[in-house]
Parts: structure tokens; sequence; C-alpha cells
């Protein structure tokens, strides 16, 4: 078994779908570090237990052969817009607010 970092913004749900091509080996993957669970936030500064077979190699060789890390987590300053600037007074007609 090999150990990874994660990167800035990645969840539990990127580091599968990176490392095993599917979210589904997500419980795979936390059984194999007992430290995490399917809520919590991780870390940059810990590591990450990973070397099961990957589940869709496909996806797994796409990322890799382009150094593609996912991470869907939002940032504080993305949260602090979608918490302070959301609603019908940020909204522009026939961009995000469609009138039929």
């Amino acid at each position: 078994m090999e150990t990874i970092k994660p990167q800035e913004n990645q969840n539990i749900l990127d580091i599968s779908l990176q490392e095993y091509g599917s979210i589904e080996k997500v419980f795979d993957l936390l059984e194999d570090n007992d430290q995490f669970n399917i809520t919590q936030n991780i870390s940059v500064y810990e590591d990450l237990k990973v070397g099961r077979e990957a589940f869709k190699k496909d996806i797994v060789e796409y990322y890799t052969s382009r150094n593609l890390k996912p991470a869907t987590e939002l940032t504080e300053e993305e949260q602090f817009l979608l918490d302070n600037f959301s609603g019908i007074d940020y909204m522009i007609i026939e961009d995000d607010f469609i009138i039929y």
C-alpha cells in the first residue's frame, strides 16, 4: 500500500474518483484509513493510504495521463459568495434568471 497527500479542496469522494475511478470505492478507502469518515474534511497535512485495484481503470488512466486531481469542495471565498450574494437580487435576466 502506498500513501498520497490530498490536494487543497479535495474530499474523500474526490480521492476515491482519482485513485479508483469511481466513488463506489469510497468505503474501501475509508476502511484503509480508519482516522477518516465520509463527512469529515480532509487535511492536506495528513496522508491517505491507497493501493487497492482500480474499479474503473480507464477513468484512473484519464486522470493520471492529464495530471488531473478532482477537487470539488468549496473554497472559503466560494462559500462566502454563496451565503451572501445569492438570490433574485443578484440574478441577471436571461442569464441566470430565465423568463418564459
